[in-house]
């Protein structure tokens, strides 16, 4: 088996041959996993784009590339949990599966806060790197009025098999969503029949969903 090839997003500097890395970036590719120049790094810019280079001084030389499509257009729009190492968790995991979309939505019953929009993006950043994927997942807050009704459908035990196309899957808290506060229109879907936690039913149904929709 070779040589493990490390995974970077460099958004931007696309313009020369060479695509400059941040310090972080260059600390942990040549102090923690000891590359020296010319050996391999890949590379994406987060919006499809990924390539094959090679590591010279503090940027990557720009090798073979191609555009991938998104592995899923589906968004997750998640009432953020208490505990900020579980919202980071659901970051982590969406950004992994390849989801397009995180939407923190606020509810009635809500008790968590969205995670400060600095460290979400990090956190996306990094496990698009682990991942070795080519699309930066998009954050972002809204009010579930604004939520598009098309394709829209609600995380519920009681739900069946979704019967359209589903393009953004709410999740709400662990107390439930208000009846009255449930988008007109919105298809209840199961994803079990347990009670989920928050930040399990994102990562089951952003895998079910997403994979349903390719």
């Amino acid at each position: 088996m070779g040589r493990h090839v490390p995974h970077v997003l460099a958004a931007d500097g696309w313009e020369g041959s060479v695509l400059p890395l941040t310090a972080d970036q260059t600390h942990h590719l040549r102090r923690v996993l000891r590359l020296v120049d010319g050996e391999e790094v890949s590379y994406t810019d987060g919006a499809g784009r990924i390539g094959r280079g090679r590591l010279t001084g503090d940027g990557v030389e720009r090798g073979e590339e191609t555009t991938v499509p998104r592995p899923m257009g589906l968004t997750l729009a998640v009432a953020p949990p208490k505990s900020k190492d579980r919202a980071r968790f659901v970051v982590e995991k969406l950004a992994e599966l390849g989801v397009a979309r995180l939407l923190w939505v606020r509810t009635r019953f809500t008790e968590g806060r969205p995670p400060p929009a600095a460290k979400s993006k990090a956190w996306a950043e990094a496990a698009l790197e682990q991942s070795r994927g080519a699309w930066l997942m998009d954050i972002g807050q809204c009010a579930l009025s604004d939520l598009d009704p098309i394709g829209l459908v609600v995380a519920d035990p009681e739900g069946k098999e979704p019967q359209t196309e589903v393009k953004t899957l709410l999740i709400g808290p662990e107390g439930g969503l208000d009846p009255s506060e449930i988008p007109v229109g919105a298809e209840a879907v199961s994803l079990g029949p347990t009670i989920l936690r928050v930040e399990t039913a994102a990562v089951v149904g952003a895998a079910v969903l997403g994979r349903r929709r390719r």
